[in-house]
């Protein structure tokens, strides 16, 4: 077995500074923790392939390098760099690339001899590699007279070609390995890199980062397939003249199709064009075509839609429109002509925070949907809720400025992963204030000042810096707050005070009822932050609206208007909301709204502020015997909100959404016996949500 660079790099540093963290190594090599434990297994499979002990680490990140691993590399001249080691599925990738861009005849022995492999080991390459070929439509086959090759649609085998590239990128991050299986020198990729930035110039945008790695390898790859006359032919009915009246078809065929390629297929033009026109930008000046006129009326009844949906009046709606905008030009052409998105990055929504905006606007899409005559992939629903999340959850600080750090986020993934980025972070950190978002080109060329930037790259910067996954796990979320927070001493939130306090009197004196002393402080605690006018408009939760005296866990069975009741009475003793708010809401809802209820879980009571609402709070209701919707599904939690304020409770109201799709949490809260048990549940759910 063989290192591949970035492990071997790694070896030698632990070899060579033994003291130091596996934290510092990532920060200084620019490497991830994902990437360090991938590294440090094939480090750990090299030395057993030796016969050497394993290297440890303790739990505070330092290496315990065994002796006899030091005397085998003792002599450091000896410490160089190793032939590539690839994993299984790594080398699939690079025969799928060779199959796709290479021009000259393929047999078993070029797989051999490319990867420096076995036989047997390329035998099992091929057969595995056919296995998920043939998931995807296609088939590996092997003619005496052409090699192996990849039987498919032209089509077909472009996607494939742009799918291999971004999945090489992800382990080969300088291109090494991609230029060598793909047979493509320096010189000729930068000419492409040229054209990809002549083709932004002239259409006066800014392709996010790791597009502008991968268009230029793409596009050579293309016109090698063009060349070869490899015309592609569509299995989608295309409005060609609406295509070629898009400023992209002339800019692109000027730009890629001159001189030997002039008279290329006009399909194969078409096809570059939809390949631009369907790339993520991250800005861009809307055109005034009548189509995207009649898409942009759709976008703004979406907008509609999901104001009365979610009961909520959305604050710069305009603003809104604008950045949806600016991603449906892209998705426009993907959705019309199936060019979707990745379908892996849906699959991480539930751990995103988002899937209770992406409900609402899975609800509110029916303008889309009849724009396009289809419904709409449920990953381009998703990037659409990472607008609607992001942009409800930008809440101005009134924090005086010079008492907050400022940061910056940087990530290359484009304008709609930047926004789940960015709000993740803001919600995990509203201590911190994001001044702005940019791609890695424009932090370097803008040079903005803030104390901290959180990237999802490697960055030189003298300013304290975050290396963060676009896609944050909650458990990547508590480490990173726990991170920030200790670098950063910025606070303790209410809840883990009021515990600190419980436990230091119970050291000091005898607690009869626990519970409720950890209620009572963390009221304390609550009254004490909304006296507080310098943060009386921070980000506000639905457990911090939520006193101890308006949850109420009722056991026996009661109609729908006494519920009203029980609930209205500690907003009420409160001053929170006046006797004429419940009488409002005994008139509107003689049942259940269906409107209401979300998720056949959760029903969310309330009625406009002017009908006696005089602040923002939650009262929440366990009915243990639940109420029976007109579908027969029977809820348990019932939480009463009133607000005179249509921003504050934003934060709360999306929080509430998620809750009722967390079947583990629901299910936890209709057994809860006691309101601090409840609450505990709650204030766990919500840290989860934000980390």
């Amino acid at each position: 077995m063989e290192l591949d660079v970035r492990t071997n790099e790694l070896f030698m540093e632990i070899l060579n500074h033994p003291n130091e963290t596996s934290g510092s190594l990532g920060k200084r090599l620019g490497l991830t923790r994902a990437q360090i434990n991938y590294s440090f297994k094939k480090l750990n499979e090299y030395l057993a392939d030796l016969q050497l002990e394993a290297i440890h680490r303790t739990p505070n990140g330092h290496f315990v390098v065994p002796r006899t691993v030091n005397e085998q590399f003792n002599d450091l001249h000896q410490r160089k760099q190793i032939d590539i080691y690839l994993a299984p599925e790594e080398r699939m990738y690079l025969i799928t690339l060779m199959l796709l861009s290479k021009t000259d005849f393929l047999s078993m022995n070029h797989f051999i001899v490319e990867l420096n492999v076995s036989k047997n080991t390329v035998v099992r390459d091929l057969k595995e590699l056919g296995g998920l070929l043939a998931k995807q439509g296609f088939k590996l086959e092997y003619l005496r007279s052409k090699g192996y090759r990849i039987k498919a649609t032209e089509w077909q085998r472009r996607q494939l070609l742009l799918e291999t590239i971004n999945q090489i990128y992800l382990f080969d991050t300088d291109g090494t390995l991609l230029l060598q299986f793909a047979d493509i020198n320096e010189a000729s990729l930068a000419k492409y890199q040229a054209k990809v930035e002549a083709v932004e110039q002239s259409l006066n945008i800014r392709y996010s980062d790791n597009k502008i790695k991968n268009l230029p390898v793409f596009t050579l790859l293309l016109h090698r397939r063009v060349k070869r006359k490899k015309t592609i032919r569509y299995d989608v009915e295309l409005d060609f003249s609406e295509l070629q009246e898009t400023q992209e078809y002339n800019v692109i065929k000027e730009i890629f199709f001159d001189g030997a390629l002039a008279t290329a297929d006009f399909n194969d033009v078409i096809y570059f064009t939809l390949l631009f026109l369907s790339t993520n930008l991250t800005q861009m000046d809307i055109l005034s075509a009548k189509e995207l006129r009649q898409l942009e009326l759709a976008v703004t009844k979406v907008i509609q839609n999901f104001e009365k949906i979610a009961h909520m009046t959305i604050v710069d709606k305009e603003g809104l429109l604008q950045r949806v905008m600016i991603h449906m030009r892209p998705a426009y052409y993907r959705i019309k002509y199936q060019m979707h998105l990745n379908e892996v990055d849906i699959e991480r929504q539930k751990n995103m925070g988002v899937s209770s905006v992406f409900y609402l606007v899975k609800q509110s899409l029916e303008p889309l949907e009849q724009f396009f005559s289809k419904q709409l992939p449920e990953t381009e629903i998703f990037y659409l809720a990472l607008f609607f999340g992001g942009h409800l959850l930008e809440h101005e600080s009134v924090l005086a400025k010079e008492e907050r750090k400022t940061a910056i986020i940087v990530c290359t993934n484009g304008i709609s992963v930047s926004l789940m980025l960015e709000r993740n972070l803001t919600g995990l950190f509203p201590e911190i204030d994001f001044i702005a978002t940019l791609s890695a080109r424009e932090f370097y060329e803008k040079n903005i000042e803030a104390e901290y930037v959180f990237s999802s790259v490697p960055l030189e910067t003298d300013k304290r810096f975050y290396l963060v996954k676009d896609f944050l796990t909650d458990e990547g979320k508590l480490q990173l707050r726990k991170q920030v927070m200790n670098d950063t001493l910025v606070g303790m939130d209410d809840f883990a005070l009021a515990e600190k306090i419980v436990k230091k009197v119970k050291k000091n004196t005898k607690v009869l009822d626990e519970e409720a002393l950890f209620l009572d402080v963390l009221n304390v605690l609550k009254e004490n932050v909304a006296k507080n006018e310098k943060i009386k408009d921070h980000v506000i939760h639905f457990d911090q609206l939520i006193p101890s005296k308006s949850i109420l866990i009722e056991e026996n069975q009661v109609t729908w208007h006494e519920a009203l009741d029980a609930l209205s009475q500690p907003l009420i003793s409160e001053k929170i909301i006046t006797p004429q708010y419940l009488t409002a809401l005994k008139q509107e809802m003689a049942e259940i709204p269906p409107y209401m209820i979300f998720r056949n879980r959760l029903a969310l009571p309330h009625t406009e502020p002017e009908k006696g609402a005089l602040g923002v709070a939650m009262s929440f209701g366990i009915f243990k015997e639940g109420f029976l919707t007109e579908t027969d599904e029977r809820i348990h939690i019932v939480v009463l909100l009133a607000s005179n304020d249509k921003e504050k409770h934003i934060d709360a109201l999306l929080e509430l959404m998620d809750l009722s799709g967390r079947d583990d949490y629901i299910s936890k809260l209709v057994e809860c016996q006691t309101a601090a048990q409840a609450y505990k549940i709650l204030h766990s759910y919500r840290i989860n949500y934000w980390g």
